[in-house]
Protein backbone atom coordinates (compact mmCIF):
# COMPACT_ATOMS: atom_id res chain seq x y z
CA UNK A 1 0.00 0.00 0.00
CA UNK A 2 1.85 3.33 -0.94
CA UNK A 3 1.81 6.57 1.44
CA UNK A 4 -0.83 8.49 -1.05
CA UNK A 5 -3.57 5.76 0.29
CA UNK A 6 -2.66 5.24 3.32
CA UNK A 7 -2.96 8.65 3.81
CA UNK A 8 -7.05 8.63 4.04
CA UNK A 9 -7.06 5.75 6.23
CA UNK A 10 -4.84 7.70 9.00
CA UNK A 11 -7.13 10.53 8.89
CA UNK A 12 -10.56 8.63 9.36
CA UNK A 13 -8.73 7.41 11.97
CA UNK A 14 -7.34 10.15 14.10
CA UNK A 15 -10.91 11.59 13.19
CA UNK A 16 -12.72 8.73 14.90
CA UNK A 17 -10.24 9.46 17.76
CA UNK A 18 -10.87 12.96 18.55
CA UNK A 19 -14.78 12.50 17.90
CA UNK A 20 -13.85 9.63 21.12
CA UNK A 21 -12.35 12.35 22.99
CA UNK A 22 -14.66 15.00 23.28
CA UNK A 23 -17.10 12.98 25.12
CA UNK A 24 -14.73 11.14 27.93
CA UNK A 25 -15.27 13.68 30.75
CA UNK A 26 -16.90 12.96 33.59
CA UNK A 27 -20.64 13.95 33.52
CA UNK A 28 -20.52 17.31 35.74
CA UNK A 29 -17.55 18.77 34.49
CA UNK A 30 -18.95 18.09 30.74
CA UNK A 31 -21.96 19.90 31.92
CA UNK A 32 -19.75 22.65 33.95
CA UNK A 33 -17.68 22.83 30.30
CA UNK A 34 -20.77 23.37 28.31
CA UNK A 35 -22.42 25.93 30.48
CA UNK A 36 -19.05 27.90 30.40
CA UNK A 37 -18.65 27.77 26.37
CA UNK A 38 -23.10 28.68 26.51
CA UNK A 39 -22.61 31.62 28.41
CA UNK A 40 -19.99 32.66 26.56
CA UNK A 41 -21.33 33.20 23.60
CA UNK A 42 -22.27 36.42 22.17
CA UNK A 43 -26.00 35.81 21.29
CA UNK A 44 -28.59 32.68 20.17
CA UNK A 45 -31.92 32.27 19.29
CA UNK A 46 -34.18 30.19 21.56
CA UNK A 47 -37.63 28.69 21.81
CA UNK A 48 -39.08 27.64 25.35
CA UNK A 49 -42.48 26.27 26.41
CA UNK A 50 -43.87 25.82 30.39
CA UNK A 51 -46.91 24.58 31.35
CA UNK A 52 -47.99 22.87 34.85
CA UNK A 53 -47.67 19.41 35.23
CA UNK A 54 -49.55 18.94 38.65
CA UNK A 55 -51.18 21.42 40.72
CA UNK A 56 -53.08 20.26 43.84
CA UNK A 57 -54.74 22.12 46.33
CA UNK A 58 -57.22 21.26 49.08
CA UNK A 59 -59.67 23.30 48.48
CA UNK A 60 -62.60 22.31 50.30
CA UNK A 61 -60.45 22.21 53.64
CA UNK A 62 -60.13 26.05 52.81
CA UNK A 63 -62.11 28.41 55.11
CA UNK A 64 -64.22 30.19 52.52
CA UNK A 65 -68.03 30.19 51.09
CA UNK A 66 -68.68 27.64 49.23
CA UNK A 67 -69.06 30.04 46.39
CA UNK A 68 -65.66 30.96 46.21
CA UNK A 69 -64.06 27.39 46.79
CA UNK A 70 -66.16 26.20 43.87
CA UNK A 71 -64.79 29.74 41.63
CA UNK A 72 -61.18 28.34 42.94
CA UNK A 73 -61.48 24.94 42.13
CA UNK A 74 -62.83 26.49 38.60
CA UNK A 75 -59.66 28.61 38.63
CA UNK A 76 -57.34 26.05 39.53
CA UNK A 77 -59.02 23.74 36.15
CA UNK A 78 -58.12 26.45 33.68
CA UNK A 79 -54.77 27.03 34.89
CA UNK A 80 -53.98 23.43 34.40
CA UNK A 81 -54.67 23.83 30.87
CA UNK A 82 -52.20 27.13 30.71
CA UNK A 83 -48.93 26.89 29.28
CA UNK A 84 -46.51 29.74 27.84
CA UNK A 85 -44.63 29.41 24.99
CA UNK A 86 -41.42 31.93 24.04
CA UNK A 87 -39.47 32.14 21.00
CA UNK A 88 -36.96 34.66 20.78
CA UNK A 89 -33.56 36.10 20.81
CA UNK A 90 -30.45 37.53 22.51
CA UNK A 91 -27.94 39.31 21.03
CA UNK A 92 -25.48 40.85 23.67
CA UNK A 93 -23.27 42.87 21.38
CA UNK A 94 -26.17 45.30 20.00
CA UNK A 95 -27.68 45.08 23.51
CA UNK A 96 -31.42 44.15 22.47
CA UNK A 97 -33.55 41.02 22.62
CA UNK A 98 -36.83 39.79 21.18
CA UNK A 99 -39.75 37.17 22.06
CA UNK A 100 -43.00 36.37 20.62
CA UNK A 101 -45.01 35.42 23.51
CA UNK A 102 -47.78 32.55 23.31
CA UNK A 103 -50.36 32.23 25.92
CA UNK A 104 -51.59 29.31 25.27
CA UNK A 105 -54.60 27.57 27.01
CA UNK A 106 -55.68 24.22 25.40
CA UNK A 107 -58.58 22.17 27.40
CA UNK A 108 -62.06 20.50 27.29
CA UNK A 109 -61.59 20.70 23.43
CA UNK A 110 -61.57 24.62 23.65
CA UNK A 111 -57.90 26.10 22.39
CA UNK A 112 -56.96 29.99 22.91
CA UNK A 113 -53.46 31.54 21.74
CA UNK A 114 -52.78 34.98 22.45
CA UNK A 115 -49.69 36.05 20.63
CA UNK A 116 -47.76 39.17 21.88
CA UNK A 117 -44.47 40.23 20.06
CA UNK A 118 -41.88 42.35 21.70
CA UNK A 119 -38.19 43.30 20.99
CA UNK A 120 -36.37 45.78 23.17
CA UNK A 121 -33.13 47.71 22.84
CA UNK A 122 -31.30 48.89 25.15
CA UNK A 123 -29.18 51.37 24.13
CA UNK A 124 -31.78 53.02 23.36
CA UNK A 125 -34.63 52.04 25.88
CA UNK A 126 -36.95 51.40 23.02
CA UNK A 127 -39.39 49.36 23.04
CA UNK A 128 -41.54 47.90 20.07
CA UNK A 129 -44.70 45.59 19.73
CA UNK A 130 -45.83 43.72 17.03
CA UNK A 131 -48.94 43.26 15.78
CA UNK A 132 -51.12 41.83 18.92
CA UNK A 133 -54.70 42.00 19.67
CA UNK A 134 -54.52 45.62 20.66
CA UNK A 135 -54.66 46.48 16.88
CA UNK A 136 -57.68 44.66 16.31
CA UNK A 137 -59.17 47.10 19.06
CA UNK A 138 -57.49 50.10 18.97
CA UNK A 139 -58.17 52.48 16.35
CA UNK A 140 -54.83 52.56 13.88
CA UNK A 141 -54.71 54.87 10.68
CA UNK A 142 -54.70 52.87 7.80
CA UNK A 143 -51.17 53.73 7.08
CA UNK A 144 -50.24 52.32 10.11
CA UNK A 145 -51.50 48.78 9.64
CA UNK A 146 -48.85 46.18 9.72
CA UNK A 147 -46.07 48.71 11.38
CA UNK A 148 -44.72 48.15 15.14
CA UNK A 149 -46.11 50.53 17.87
CA UNK A 150 -42.85 52.27 19.05
CA UNK A 151 -42.63 53.05 22.89
CA UNK A 152 -39.71 55.75 24.03
CA UNK A 153 -39.42 54.62 27.57
CA UNK A 154 -37.30 57.52 28.56
CA UNK A 155 -41.11 59.34 27.84
CA UNK A 156 -43.08 57.08 30.27
CA UNK A 157 -40.11 57.69 32.61
CA UNK A 158 -40.52 61.05 32.69
CA UNK A 159 -43.61 60.70 34.71
CA UNK A 160 -42.61 58.75 37.36
CA UNK A 161 -40.84 61.74 38.77
CA UNK A 162 -37.88 61.59 41.43
CA UNK A 163 -37.62 57.74 39.90
CA UNK A 164 -37.09 58.41 36.91
CA UNK A 165 -33.45 58.57 37.03
CA UNK A 166 -33.17 54.66 38.89
CA UNK A 167 -35.66 53.33 36.69
CA UNK A 168 -33.81 54.48 33.70
CA UNK A 169 -30.79 52.78 34.86
CA UNK A 170 -32.45 49.80 35.04
CA UNK A 171 -33.28 49.61 31.45
CA UNK A 172 -30.41 50.55 30.07
CA UNK A 173 -26.90 49.00 28.85
CA UNK A 174 -25.16 48.89 32.01
CA UNK A 175 -28.21 46.89 33.81
CA UNK A 176 -28.23 44.36 30.63
CA UNK A 177 -24.43 44.00 30.90
CA UNK A 178 -24.58 43.83 34.93
CA UNK A 179 -27.34 40.91 34.89
CA UNK A 180 -26.08 38.67 32.43
CA UNK A 181 -22.64 38.65 33.93
CA UNK A 182 -24.41 38.25 37.33
CA UNK A 183 -26.41 35.26 36.22
CA UNK A 184 -23.43 33.80 34.36
CA UNK A 185 -21.27 34.05 37.39
CA UNK A 186 -23.89 32.49 39.56
CA UNK A 187 -25.08 29.54 37.47
CA UNK A 188 -21.15 28.62 36.85
CA UNK A 189 -20.95 28.83 40.76
CA UNK A 190 -24.00 26.97 41.37
CA UNK A 191 -23.05 23.98 39.26
CA UNK A 192 -19.79 23.88 40.04
CA UNK A 193 -20.79 23.44 43.66
CA UNK A 194 -23.29 20.10 42.78
CA UNK A 195 -21.87 16.97 43.96
CA UNK A 196 -20.40 14.68 41.51
CA UNK A 197 -23.13 11.97 41.58
CA UNK A 198 -26.07 14.29 41.07
CA UNK A 199 -25.00 14.10 36.90
CA UNK A 200 -25.49 10.80 35.18
CA UNK A 201 -25.44 10.22 31.47
CA UNK A 202 -28.56 8.79 29.58
CA UNK A 203 -28.49 6.98 26.40
CA UNK A 204 -29.47 9.08 23.50
CA UNK A 205 -32.77 8.51 22.86
CA UNK A 206 -34.06 8.57 18.72
CA UNK A 207 -35.22 12.39 19.40
CA UNK A 208 -31.44 13.28 21.18
CA UNK A 209 -30.27 11.74 17.67
CA UNK A 210 -32.78 13.77 15.77
CA UNK A 211 -31.86 16.91 17.21
CA UNK A 212 -28.39 16.57 16.96
CA UNK A 213 -27.58 15.88 19.93
CA UNK A 214 -24.29 14.12 21.15
CA UNK A 215 -24.75 13.64 25.10
CA UNK A 216 -27.54 13.31 27.32
CA UNK A 217 -27.10 14.34 31.12
CA UNK A 218 -29.27 14.16 33.95
CA UNK A 219 -28.87 16.17 37.34
CA UNK A 220 -31.21 15.67 39.89
CA UNK A 221 -31.35 17.86 43.01
CA UNK A 222 -33.11 17.21 46.51
CA UNK A 223 -34.79 20.14 48.33
CA UNK A 224 -31.32 20.88 50.02
CA UNK A 225 -29.56 20.90 46.36
CA UNK A 226 -32.41 23.04 44.76
CA UNK A 227 -32.18 25.78 47.12
CA UNK A 228 -28.71 25.80 47.62
CA UNK A 229 -28.37 26.42 43.66
CA UNK A 230 -31.24 29.08 43.69
CA UNK A 231 -29.79 31.01 46.75
CA UNK A 232 -26.62 31.30 45.04
CA UNK A 233 -27.56 32.12 41.45
CA UNK A 234 -29.68 35.00 42.86
CA UNK A 235 -26.51 35.84 45.76
CA UNK A 236 -24.04 36.18 42.67
CA UNK A 237 -26.34 38.00 41.55
CA UNK A 238 -26.97 40.93 43.49
CA UNK A 239 -23.29 40.91 44.42
CA UNK A 240 -22.80 41.59 40.52
CA UNK A 241 -25.39 44.53 40.43
CA UNK A 242 -24.16 46.20 43.74
CA UNK A 243 -20.55 46.28 42.37
CA UNK A 244 -21.16 47.55 39.08
CA UNK A 245 -23.50 50.19 41.10
CA UNK A 246 -26.79 49.09 39.75
CA UNK A 247 -28.02 48.88 43.99
CA UNK A 248 -27.66 51.07 46.35
CA UNK A 249 -25.92 50.22 49.36
CA UNK A 250 -29.70 49.60 51.30
CA UNK A 251 -31.27 48.14 48.29
CA UNK A 252 -28.37 45.80 48.52
CA UNK A 253 -28.62 45.42 52.16
CA UNK A 254 -32.72 44.38 51.42
CA UNK A 255 -31.81 42.26 49.45
CA UNK A 256 -29.34 39.93 50.72
CA UNK A 257 -31.39 39.47 53.58
CA UNK A 258 -34.32 37.80 51.41
CA UNK A 259 -31.57 35.53 49.77
CA UNK A 260 -29.77 34.49 53.43
CA UNK A 261 -29.97 30.49 53.22
CA UNK A 262 -31.40 30.09 56.79
CA UNK A 263 -34.21 32.63 56.98
CA UNK A 264 -35.27 30.99 53.86
CA UNK A 265 -35.02 27.58 55.19
CA UNK A 266 -37.41 28.74 58.19
CA UNK A 267 -39.57 29.85 55.35
CA UNK A 268 -39.77 26.66 53.01
CA UNK A 269 -39.71 24.16 56.44
CA UNK A 270 -43.48 23.35 55.58
CA UNK A 271 -42.31 22.52 51.68
CA UNK A 272 -40.12 20.20 50.07
CA UNK A 273 -38.67 21.02 46.31
CA UNK A 274 -36.76 18.70 43.68
CA UNK A 275 -35.27 19.75 40.54
CA UNK A 276 -34.41 17.83 37.45
CA UNK A 277 -32.91 18.91 34.77
CA UNK A 278 -32.05 16.74 31.25
CA UNK A 279 -29.10 18.87 29.42
CA UNK A 280 -28.08 17.78 25.84
CA UNK A 281 -24.91 18.87 24.12
CA UNK A 282 -24.52 19.65 20.82
CA UNK A 283 -21.16 18.56 18.84
CA UNK A 284 -20.04 22.15 19.40
CA UNK A 285 -19.81 21.19 22.98
CA UNK A 286 -22.43 24.08 24.09
CA UNK A 287 -26.02 23.06 24.97
CA UNK A 288 -28.89 22.77 22.80
CA UNK A 289 -31.72 21.77 24.82
CA UNK A 290 -32.92 21.77 28.59
CA UNK A 291 -35.85 19.78 30.30
CA UNK A 292 -36.44 20.80 33.37
CA UNK A 293 -38.87 19.65 35.98
CA UNK A 294 -39.54 21.38 39.18
CA UNK A 295 -42.01 20.01 41.97
CA UNK A 296 -42.79 21.97 45.39
CA UNK A 297 -45.24 19.82 47.87
CA UNK A 298 -46.02 20.61 50.97
CA UNK A 299 -44.89 17.89 53.88
CA UNK A 300 -48.71 16.51 53.81
CA UNK A 301 -48.74 16.17 50.21
CA UNK A 302 -51.90 18.64 50.25
CA UNK A 303 -50.67 20.98 48.40
CA UNK A 304 -48.81 20.31 45.21
CA UNK A 305 -47.21 22.21 42.23
CA UNK A 306 -45.43 20.95 39.31
CA UNK A 307 -44.03 22.86 36.20
CA UNK A 308 -41.90 21.69 33.21
CA UNK A 309 -40.34 23.73 30.63
CA UNK A 310 -38.45 22.66 27.68
CA UNK A 311 -35.86 24.75 26.08
CA UNK A 312 -33.83 24.90 23.20
CA UNK A 313 -30.72 26.80 22.17
CA UNK A 314 -29.75 27.20 18.51
CA UNK A 315 -27.27 29.52 16.10
CA UNK A 316 -24.86 30.73 19.30
CA UNK A 317 -23.14 33.94 18.29
CA UNK A 318 -25.15 34.25 15.14
CA UNK A 319 -28.93 35.14 16.41
CA UNK A 320 -31.56 35.86 14.48
CA UNK A 321 -33.98 38.49 14.82
CA UNK A 322 -37.20 38.44 12.87
CA UNK A 323 -38.27 41.71 14.23
CA UNK A 324 -37.22 44.56 12.17
CA UNK A 325 -38.39 48.37 12.93
CA UNK A 326 -36.51 49.33 9.66
CA UNK A 327 -38.30 46.91 7.10
CA UNK A 328 -41.92 47.39 8.36
CA UNK A 329 -41.96 50.84 9.65
CA UNK A 330 -42.83 52.30 12.89
CA UNK A 331 -46.17 54.65 14.71
CA UNK A 332 -44.94 56.44 17.78
CA UNK A 333 -47.55 55.25 20.80
CA UNK A 334 -48.36 58.46 21.41
CA UNK A 335 -50.32 58.86 18.03
CA UNK A 336 -51.97 55.35 19.10
CA UNK A 337 -52.93 57.13 22.42
CA UNK A 338 -54.47 60.05 20.38
CA UNK A 339 -55.90 58.19 18.15
CA UNK A 340 -57.65 56.36 21.22
CA UNK A 341 -58.93 59.55 22.79
CA UNK A 342 -59.83 61.23 19.08
CA UNK A 343 -62.33 58.34 18.86
CA UNK A 344 -63.57 58.22 22.10
CA UNK A 345 -64.33 61.84 22.10
CA UNK A 346 -66.00 61.15 18.96
CA UNK A 347 -68.19 58.58 20.14
CA UNK A 348 -69.54 60.92 23.10
CA UNK A 349 -69.94 63.86 20.87
CA UNK A 350 -72.02 61.33 18.49
CA UNK A 351 -73.95 59.65 21.61
CA UNK A 352 -74.34 63.48 23.20
CA UNK A 353 -76.04 64.61 19.40
CA UNK A 354 -78.46 61.39 19.52
CA UNK A 355 -80.04 62.43 22.77
CA UNK A 356 -80.04 66.12 21.85
CA UNK A 357 -82.54 65.04 18.76
CA UNK A 358 -85.12 62.35 20.58
CA UNK A 359 -87.85 64.32 21.25
CA UNK A 360 -88.50 64.84 24.86
CA UNK A 361 -91.70 63.23 26.45
CA UNK A 362 -94.12 64.99 27.67
CA UNK A 363 -94.55 65.69 31.23
CA UNK A 364 -97.43 64.31 32.66
CA UNK A 365 -100.07 67.18 34.17
CA UNK A 366 -100.47 67.93 38.06
CA UNK A 367 -103.56 66.28 38.98
CA UNK A 368 -106.10 68.80 39.88
CA UNK A 369 -107.13 69.38 43.10
CA UNK A 370 -110.32 68.07 44.23
CA UNK A 371 -113.11 70.67 45.41
CA UNK A 372 -114.00 69.61 48.70
CA UNK A 373 -117.77 69.84 48.72
CA UNK A 374 -119.26 71.01 52.40
CA UNK A 375 -121.88 68.66 53.56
Amino acid sequence: MSMRSCIPAVLSLFSLLVAGCTHTLPPHQEVNQALQKTLNSSGYNYTSKSSITNLAVPVKDLKTAASKQQYLEKSLEMARGLSIIADGAIDMKNKKSEVLYNLHYDQDNVEVSIKVPLLFDYTTQTLYVGTTLFNTIFPMAPGNKGKLIRIDLNDLLKLTGEKSDKLKNLLGKKYFDSVNEGLKQGVLKGFAGLKDERFSDQPLTGDDKAAGLVRHITVRLNHEESVTLLLTIADTLIQRLYQDGVLSKEEYGTLMILTDKQKVDTYLATFSMAVTLDIGLASTGQISRIESRFTVAGKDNRYQVGVANISRFSRYDDPLFTIRPELTGTVDHKEILESILAARAAQKAEAEAKKAKEPKEAEPEAPKEEKKIAE
